[in-house]
């Protein structure tokens, strides 16, 4: 009931673009001039039932809201067929989906792949494929043009210094489509920032691996934690550090929250993650999950807003992170054992704070 007075809701809420919504070639000639934003853009899929649907997905506020441009069943264009919300991250939506008696409305988690796929389970696996713009056209963003021009960073995520030398892992949706990185982390008692390239990514896990390319740089200390490599137990409890919504209104502070590994496997049985209690939000991804003897168990990539399912968060596993290691062009020292295990919890996290890094992006 509740879900179908939000569908009213959003039905009589009129659209801000000056276009007309039931015109395919007006929204294609829209999205030329304007580009789009996250999952902007035409969409198709085939229902159950063998229906065709078109749709037209516009943000609207907080919401990406999905239109029909062609008639199919019962729905016409300009009907409002479902609404879109990001979670932490993403990759990662929330979908209130009107069925095709156009009374039933379900609530489900989709995954985006590539900003090309949308998939989400309702009777059975349903899969949205982006039509219009080209995934080339993509890269046009109605955010970051006007950003670059007067400076301000577009976004911000976390990472983990994994070397001496300044290499650092993240996730790949952190950095992706950027063209200036800057890391900031504790160093010698102070804050520093540095500019960083990306050198390796691994786009089906979501992993990127970042290099300090710096005149002022010289180094770090030698770090004081290590890779665990075999699988962590159900019930193992688990610290996640990052710099979440950094640039916004949570600050600059390192911000540490604690949980356990839930499950071995992660959204939808992913076997390259964890799912954690460990409360994530924007700005936390890329930044490390440790347990409590100071190992490096994972990298968090994503979480479940709480109206979905309460602590519900994904952490990649080191395994695949090591992987990607393992392709650089020049190989690295990685730390070999952990010196946090004997030490209090509040002094292991002093030490390992000191190695998180906040990534900015524009």
């Amino acid at each position: 009931m509740l879900l179908r007075l939000i569908f009213l809701l959003f039905i009589q809420f009129s659209f801000s673009q000056s276009f007309n919504i039931k015109s395919e070639q007006e929204a294609r000639n829209y999205f030329d001039k304007n580009g789009t934003e996250l999952i902007e853009g035409i969409w198709e899929y085939s229902s159950s039932d063998s229906a065709k649907y078109r749709l037209l997905i516009l943000k609207n506020g907080f919401t990406y809201n999905a239109t029909v441009l062609k008639k199919s069943g019962r729905f016409s264009p300009g009907d409002l067929k479902a609404t879109f919300e990001t979670a932490a991250v993403e990759t990662v939506l929330t979908v209130n989906w009107k069925m095709g008696n156009k009374r039933t409305i379900l609530q489900r988690v989709a995954s985006v792949k590539n900003n090309a796929l949308i998939e989400f389970n309702l009777s059975g696996n349903t899969v949205l494929y982006k039509v219009y713009p080209k995934l080339s056209q993509n890269s046009i963003s109605k955010k970051n043009p006007e950003r670059k021009k007067t400076g301000e960073w577009a976004g911000n995520g976390s990472g983990i210094i994994i070397s001496k030398s300044g290499y650092i892992i993240t996730n790949h949706h952190v950095i992706e489509d950027a063209d200036d990185i800057e890391v900031e982390f504790i160093l010698n008692d102070e804050v520093q920032k540095f500019n960083a390239e990306i050198v390796q990514v691994d786009k089906t896990n979501d992993l990127a691996i970042l290099k300090i390319f710096d005149m002022n740089f010289d180094g770090v200390d030698e770090l004081p934690y290590n890779f665990k490599t075999r699988s962590s137990d159900v019930g193992t409890k688990v610290y996640a550090f990052g710099y979440p919504m950094a640039l916004s209104i949570m600050g600059k502070e390192i911000k540490v929250t604690d949980g356990m590994i839930s499950s071995k496997t992660g959204f939808d049985g992913n076997i390259t993650t964890y799912q954690i209690t460990a409360p994530i939000q924007a700005g936390n991804s890329g930044g490390p999950l440790f347990d409590e003897k100071g190992n490096l168990i994972g990298i968090n990539s994503s979480g479940i807003r709480k109206d979905v399912a309460d602590n519900v968060a994904y952490s990649i596993k080191t395994n695949y992170i090591l992987n990607l290691i393992d392709i650089l062009p020049k190989s690295i020292e990685l730390p070999s054992n952990t010196k946090l295990e004997s030490l209090p919890l509040t002094e292991q996290i002093k030490e390992i704070s000191k190695y998180v890094v906040l990534i900015k992006v524009k």
